[in-house]
This record gives structure tokens, C-alpha cells and sequence, in this order.
């Protein structure tokens, strides 16, 4: 990891403050909440209800769809549907070392982005029960989601959420309980992903996990998906956490790095260019 440190060892000495869209009034959309089957349609007991909220303004995918961020995403889109060594890497978990990277901002735009191509599905877990923010940036309103189906036993299909998106199904965080982590790496969470893969062939999956040095179960989680996506907030992500981040995470797990908040691409992290793929975002 020597050369990861050497490419980072002036990161901290910046901070480049996270872009606002002031002045945008937010954009409301309808959508259905229901317990109903992704494919099917329906399953008996649960009706569909009409709601509206609001979109976050960094959820260009949607907001701004021409937009040089959108482009970027659109490239990642790319990487992940024609990979260049033919593996296709359908289950995709989208974290960081630290909060305030934008792991959720890049795994809500990255679902929308591919939501938005013309063959593949898309389903959202927001697996970050500690802190849930995926509803909020897509307008949707929280409420039962993962954690109650750990806890619980009713299936899956009652927990997600159609939006307006045919293509697009989220999976909610659920409401914040007491054990997350004996939650997030339980056999039922396993199977969970099993199950995603099984009855969802057509369709990717990302997951919005918990920063990697703050939560226990999203080295548990990361082992269950298929690649990781690693979120650095340029001029803030402190170096000594991104190693110690992509240590435990292992290297060659991880898809590609996703750099936030930056003008132009960032030559002290030529390590990681060399090493992933790499995207950019000025979110």
C-alpha cells in the first residue's frame, strides 16, 4: 500500500466544499409505493399508493440528464454493463472510507443512470440502516424497508418501492434499530443477496452500504456482492482512512473509484488512475 500513500499524502492538506445547487427548486415526481412483484405486478394483500416528493438537486441523472456529472455517469455505466473482460458484475456495492464522500449521491445516480439505458433493470438496497439517505435524494418517503425484513418474516417483494422508473425498484432501509450489524451480516442477509441474483437475473443490484471504517457489517457485505465501488471525496477524504478502507476491502474487489467534488482530474491520485478505472463527479 506504500504507493496508495504516496499518491495521497497531500490529499488532506485540502478541502474542497461539496457543491450546492442553490437557488434549484426541487422537482416533484409521482410514484407508487407498493407490496407488489417486480415482474408480476401483484401479490395479493398489498395495493399500490400514488405519493409525491421531492428530488435532490445532485441527483443530475435525473435533474440535468446533459450535464458534464451525468456524462461521467453514463462512462461508469458503461465499465459496469460492457465490462472489457466480460465478467459481468451484477451485484455492485457502492461505499467509502469515511462519511461526507458521497456514497449515496453516487450509488443513487449510478442506479438511475443505468435505470436509464435501454435493456437493463435496476434494484436499489439501501443497506446504511445507521443512516439512511436514499429515500431522501430520490423523493421517496421512508418507511419499512430492510430492517424489517431481517426482522421479520414477511417477503421481500412487500418492502420495495416502484418508482416512477419502470425500470428502477428500491429497497428502502427500513427504520433504525438497535442491532444493525448482527442484522446486515445474518445468514438471512446472505440470502437476501442469493435470492436478488436468482429471481432478478435480468437486473443489476447496488447496494448504499455504510462508510467501510465506521460500520462492522460492511466488510461482511462486501464479500457477498460481486465488486465494490469505492466513493473519494477529492481534497477531503483523509488518506491514512482510504488505506486503511481499501485493506480491509481488498484491491481486487474493488471495480473502480469514483473521485467527488474536483475540477479537474486529480493528478496526486494517479496511483488509484493507474490502478481502477476512475470517474468523475463535481457533486
Amino acid at each position: 500500500m506504500g504507493k496508495i500513500a504516496d499518491a495521497l499524502k497531500k490529499a488532506g492538506k485540502e478541502h474542497v466544499p461539496i457543491r450546492h445547487d442553490r437557488g434549484v427548486k426541487p422537482v416533484y415526481q409521482d410514484r407508487i409505493l407498493s407490496g407488489t412483484d417486480v415482474h408480476t405486478g401483484k401479490e395479493p394483500g398489498f395495493s399500490p399508493k400514488v405519493l409525491q416528493g421531492p428530488v435532490d438537486p445532485k441527483l443530475v441523472v435525473f435533474r440535468d440528464p446533459k450535464s458534464p456529472a451525468s456524462e461521467n455517469f453514463k462512462v461508469l455505466r458503461s465499465q459496469i454493463l460492457y465490462p472489457k473482460d466480460g465478467i459481468r458484475r451484477r451485484v455492485i456495492l457502492v461505499t467509502s472510507a469515511m462519511e461526507g464522500a458521497g456514497k449515496t449521491t453516487v450509488a443513487c445516480n449510478l442506479s438511475v443512470s443505468i435505470a436509464q439505458s435501454v435493456d437493463p433493470y435496476v434494484l436499489l438496497i439501501d443497506a446504511d440502516i445507521r443512516r439512511s439517505s436514499v429515500c431522501g435524494m430520490l423523493g421517496l418517503d421512508p418507511g419499512e424497508g430492510l430492517s424489517e425484513y431481517l426482522n421479520g418474516n414477511q417477503t421481500l417483494s412487500k418492502y420495495l418501492i416502484r418508482t416512477p422508473m419502470t425500470k428502477l425498484t428500491v429497497l428502502p432501509a427500513g427504520r433504525s434499530v438497535t442491532n444493525p450489524a448482527e442484522l446486515l451480516t445474518s445468514a438471512k442477509m446472505r440470502h437476501l443477496f442469493e435470492e436478488a441474483r436468482e429471481r432478478y437475473s435480468d437486473r443489476f443490484i447496488i447496494v448504499d452500504s455504510p462508510p467501510v471504517n465506521l460500520a462492522a457489517e460492511t466488510l461482511n457485505l462486501s464479500q457477498n456482492v460481486d465488486a465494490v465501488i469505492f466513493v473519494v471525496r477529492y481534497g477531503f477524504s483523509d488518506k491514512d482512512l482510504i488505506e486503511e478502507a481499501i485493506a480491509k476491502v481488498g484491491e481486487d474487489r474493488i471495480l473502480g473509484i469514483v473521485f467527488n467534488c474536483f475540477e479537474s482530474p486529480p493528478g496526486r491520485y494517479s496511483y488509484y488512475k493507474k490502478r481502477y478505472p476512475y470517474y468523475s463527479s463535481k457533486l
